[in-house]
């Protein structure tokens, strides 16, 4: 049944609304005029309670908890992959004769008119789609971005345009992502992650390459080995992006500062274009790269997509500046991997020369944890003090011995001061204990310690007044 059009007046009933994906979605949905109700069992997170404004701003009606009678009256149930199949709310629209419609399936209908920019990978995504779709609508090609991250100036995850071109972040999770059938794929890098889905790094690769084989034209980050390994097998037009010779979008001339990042991308036809960013790290400037790849794709006026990417100021959660007070600044990141942990820092140290870095980590999900304890704990190593939460459960349950506790004894041994603080309720007051003035306070992970930057800057003003 279709899902988007506005003739019919019952509404689309998103569950876990306050998650970005479906956040968007539903967003996009109120946006062409379809009635939108959600619930979510937690909207008090910050990133939660964000999305949730968007929504109910948009029209949309959100309620807090699940109730079966939420979905009474829907033309149909959208759900995310994390929501179990004989969850009440899903048993009772089956029971109902509701359609039950998994996220990616939407998304997949969603941006089915248009042609699709897909951008995949086990890093970057988000970034890379904001600045994407912000330089082809600086470009004048009015696209329709859809993002896993909260971007101020769109008012939510989404930029509307028109349906004659998408861009949207590609999830892989579950395999979300096999659901679209992108023109033109985007795959930044392809680490380990979400091997309890997948059951190993081969079958993980082998599901990027069939996310690819639509595509008339695949881009690629030429400097990760499981990318170019992805592009071989996928056998699709490729470009590969990156800053190693054999790049056929090369980056050249890479200059750092902590007023930003400039570059010269060199194209194989085009010829050379300079980029300048004001988001730091070497990664920000492979996402840039590609976007421009994407630009040079579609045909789009490619000195009006370099204007665009030099104006871009980043998504929520990524490098996101909270603020400053008692001389100590705070800075909040999405990072869970080990490979985002080290990007992070590196940014920090580039932004921030020459001042102390305070890494506070919560790791994400047990199985993660379990995998790559030692990986996060030696990533976190590129900070001088490192502050370890325990994990952030999200939809697992516990692994016997699985704690926080790994990583943290991970990094220790290093020269690095290491402090292990399992209770959540703990650890703002224990990084205000080790903070002093010229610290740079960078709260990472995909959970709660979103949290923790905000109340850190209350307990800074709190002590001595100060917002420097």
């Amino acid at each position: 049944m279709p899902l988007f059009t506005p003739d019919d007046s019952r509404p689309l009933h998103f569950m876990g609304v306050a998650g970005a994906g479906m956040s968007g979605l539903a967003l996009l949905a109120r946006k062409r005029g379809v009635a939108v109700t959600g619930c979510d069992r937690d909207l008090g997170t910050a990133g939660g309670l964000e999305a949730v404004d968007d929504v109910r701003r948009s029209g949309g009606e959100v309620f807090a908890g699940h109730d079966p009678e939420h979905v009474k009256g829907a033309r149909a149930l959208v759900v995310s992959s994390a929501i179990p199949k004989d969850h009440p709310e899903v048993e009772r629209a089956r029971a109902l004769g509701i359609p039950v419609v998994r996220r990616a399936e939407a998304l997949a209908e969603a941006v089915s008119p248009g042609l699709l920019v897909a951008v995949a990978g086990t890093h970057g995504k988000t970034t890379t789609t904001a600045m994407t779709t912000e330089a082809l609508a600086a470009a004048g090609r009015n696209p329709t971005g859809i993002v896993g991250g909260r971007i101020a100036s769109w008012g939510g995850n989404v930029l509307i345009g028109g349906t004659d071109l998408y861009v949207v972040e590609a999830d892989e999770y579950d395999k979300s992502f096999l659901a679209l059938k992108p023109e033109v794929a985007v795959i930044n890098n392809v680490e380990a992650d979400h091997l309890e889905c997948y059951g190993s790094i081969g079958s993980l690769e082998e599901a990027f390459a069939r996310f690819a084989a639509p595509a008339r034209r695949l881009i690629v980050g030429g400097d990760d080995k499981g990318a170019v390994r992805v592009a071989q097998v996928a056998g699709r037009p490729t470009y590969r992006v990156g800053l190693g010779a054999e790049a056929e979008v090369r980056i050249t001339r890479l200059e750092q500062s902590e007023r930003g990042s400039r570059a010269t991308v060199v194209f194989p036809d085009i010829g050379s274009l300079d980029i300048r960013l004001a988001v730091p790290g070497v990664h920000n400037v492979r996402n840039a790269a590609a976007a421009l790849a994407v630009g040079a794709e579609v045909g789009a006026d490619l000195e009006k997509v370099v204007r665009a990417l030099s104006v871009f100021r980043g998504v929520g959660r990524r490098f996101d500046v909270v603020g400053e007070a008692g001389g100590v600044a705070v800075v909040d990141d999405y990072a869970h991997h080990p490979t985002e942990i080290a990007a992070t820092l590196e940014a920090a140290r580039q932004a921030y020369p020459g001042r102390r870095l305070v890494a506070v980590f919560q790791p994400h999900l047990f199985s993660r944890t379990q995998a790559m304890a030692a990986e996060m704990g030696a990533a976190l190593t590129g900070a001088d003090v490192v502050v370890v939460a325990d994990i952030y459960p999200s939809r697992e349950s516990p692994i016997p011995g699985v704690t926080g506790r790994l990583v943290a004894d991970a990094a220790e041994g290093t020269g690095v001061a290491v402090h292990w603080v399992p209770s959540r309720s703990e650890l703002v007051a224990r990084v205000r204990a080790l903070s002093r003035p010229g610290d740079v306070v960078l709260t990472m992970g995909a959970g709660d310690v979103t949290s923790a930057g905000p109340e850190l800057i209350a307990r800074l003003r709190e002590g001595d007044g100060v917002l420097a």
